[in-house]
Parts: structure tokens; C-alpha cells; sequence
């Protein structure tokens, strides 16, 4: 049962270290700035949504 209790803690805490060490971009290995992206991919997503919302603005 130890063996058990102690497997568990283990994995349990292998996902929390992951989970929260995570402090790069989604996108390359810079710092994150906003939702997950450094300073350059939350330019480009941005900018990319609002041309997105206008193109569909025009056709739609």
C-alpha cells in the first residue's frame, strides 16, 4: 500500500512540475508575454484575428 500512496505522489507531482514550469512560447522558446506567446507570436495572432474578422466581415 505504501508502494502505492508513493507511486501516485510521485506522478501527481511530475504533472504539477510540468504544468507549472512551462515558461516558454507556444510557438519558440522566448519568455511568455499574453496567452501563451512571447512579444512576436501575440503580434502575429493578433494581427492575424483582426484580419481575419475583417475579411469575414466583407464576405459575410
Amino acid at each position: 500500500m505504501k508502494r502505492l500512496f508513493a507511486l501516485m505522489l510521485a506522478i501527481v507531482l511530475v504533472f504539477a512540475l510540468s504544468a507549472c514550469g512551462s515558461k516558454h512560447c507556444k510557438e519558440c522558446d522566448r519568455e511568455v508575454y499574453k496567452d501563451g506567446y512571447c512579444e512576436y507570436h501575440y503580434a502575429l495572432n493578433a494581427a492575424g484575428d483582426i484580419v481575419n474578422d475583417a475579411l469575414g466581415s466583407l464576405l459575410g
